[in-house]
């Protein structure tokens, strides 16, 4: 009897332990981390910036929704559920990839954008981009130099059908959804959503199911919030983390060497005299620029992905990127037919929450130009983030719809069916000139009406009360 007590008890740790590893290698995550996940994770200030980045890792969604058998949500990249946000990103770029280099055994089929419907309708996983990618930029930047289909300008969205592993390319531009089969395309995507509907995520619709004279297919909201809220959060600038003389250090080897100058704002200003200078103003805005740049490229044609490359590794050694960071939009300049300047933005999240900069003159954190193929102009406005213990309940985006509705209707006397939702999104708005700074949740609203009432862009209007703190005019 003894002896078969042990032999099941051996047989039970043996159980134990397969569970472990197997969770272990599914969701490549430490033994720790399969039963230990702190939802209030404190990072020491420089844990916040990391400077090994890899250019693909800048590939991330503006929105990442999960499509079940029409019923939706929406996936943040957030403490508890980032494991399995990166996994499924990972397994979409892994298939993108493997569809950009497919030279055989890959079905391709044309459909038009209604098409989107039905895979809304069955079980997908829809990847939202912040802009449209050029298609060999995105495939460049997953290292395919020469990617198939040509015929393909522009990526908006990809989606992934999740029982049956295709794959489709979004072309809004092109007014096309690019569908390709193969059994070469696997991934581990249905496992990591059926881990997500276990925990009962909230439930979303895409408002222009219902009216699409009024709200485009961008406009997702959750079904009910009524429990809803946010912490409120700080946050601290890098100059208040690093001295003045420390953040010269990452531009120049001997900032005593330079000229400096103190404006009546209090911004420093180191200059060389001759070539280059950076301004670290008290808010924490850091510029640098490079005051005359070569008329020719000497290293023959200068390509997107050059640029693209070239900002990766500049910001990596110039003081790194937040965490999770992510390209927002590339703004490319031609001249003759070649590129001229590209200018490169990201931003960040906190907790999958995007953050919105008060500054009107720069909008994203970190933006990078490139002419010619070297960096004429880097600027970033980054802040480490703490939760400040307080917490804000967030109202329903329909009724924030509503005040801003009466708004235009009562002020500026458009008519409401003039007037055409873009898209709603909840953000963290970083406000006030006192240290630490405030960031408080709010709702950003982008508006589209008839240029002729000045009305058209992005509304930020505080998630609590409805209170609209910015306009577009």
């Amino acid at each position: 009897m003894k002896l078969e007590r042990l032999k099941s008890i051996v047989l039970f740790c043996l159980v134990a332990i397969s569970i472990v590893l197997t969770t272990q290698i599914w969701l490549n995550i430490s033994i720790e981390g399969i039963f230990i996940m702190s939802k209030n994770k404190e990072y020491k200030n420089n844990e916040l910036l990391s400077s090994d980045n890899d250019k693909a890792s800048f590939i991330k969604p503006e929105k990442l929704i999960i499509n079940n058998n029409g019923k939706h949500t929406l996936l943040f990249n957030e403490t508890e559920a980032g494991m399995i946000y990166d996994r499924i990103l990972d397994d979409m770029k892994n298939m993108l990839s493997v569809v950009f280099e497919a030279k055989e055994g890959m079905e391709l089929e044309k459909r038009t954008l209604d098409y989107m419907e039905k895979l809304r309708a069955g079980r997908s996983v829809e990847l939202q981009l912040p802009f449209a990618y050029d298609y060999k930029l995105l495939a460049g930047i997953l290292g395919i130099n020469n990617p198939n289909w040509q015929e393909i300008k522009k990526v908006d969205a990809v989606v992934v059908g999740y029982d049956s592993n295709n794959v489709y390319i979004v072309d809004k531009g092109d007014e096309s959804i690019y569908e390709f089969r193969s059994k070469s395309l696997r991934s581990s995507i249905r496992v990591m959503v059926d881990m997500i509907n276990r925990g009962k995520p909230y439930s979303y619709i895409f408002l222009n199911d219902i009216d699409s004279e009024r709200y485009s297919d961008a406009v997702f909201i959750p079904v009910d919030i009524d429990k809803h809220s946010m912490p409120k959060l700080s946050s601290y600038s890098e100059t208040d983390i690093y001295t003045i003389e420390d953040i010269a250090k990452y531009f120049f080897e001997d900032p005593t060497t330079l000229r400096s100058i103190v404006d009546p704002s209090g911004t420093v200003i180191y200059t060389d005299g001759e070539n280059q200078g950076i301004r670290i103003s008290k808010s924490g805005v850091i510029e640098y620029v490079k005051y005359s740049i070569s008329s020719k490229n000497d290293g023959g044609n200068f390509t997107a992905l050059d640029a693209v490359n070239i900002a990766t590794n500049f910001v990596n050694s110039h003081m790194g990127f937040p965490k999770d960071s992510y390209i927002s939009s590339i703004e490319q300049t031609t001249i003759n037919n070649k590129l001229y300047s590209c200018v490169i933005r990201y931003n960040y999240r906190y907790e999958g929450i995007p953050i919105v900069n008060d500054d009107v003159t720069m909008d994203n954190p970190i933006e990078v130009e490139i002419v010619n193929g070297q960096v004429k102009r880097y600027k970033r406005v980054v802040k480490n983030i703490k939760v400040t213990g307080s917490v804000m309940s967030v109202r329903k985006p329909l009724e924030i719809i509503d005040i801003l509705f009466m708004r235009l209707n009562h002020d500026k006397k458009i008519e409401i069916d003039d007037i055409m939702i873009k898209d709603i999104y909840l953000s963290y708005l970083e406000y006030g000139i006192n240290n630490p700074t405030s960031m408080i949740p709010v709702w950003v609203v982008e508006v589209q009406v008839d240029s002729s009432f000045n009305a058209s862009g992005r509304f930020i209007m505080n998630a609590e009360s409805g209170v609209i703190l910015f306009e577009p005019y």
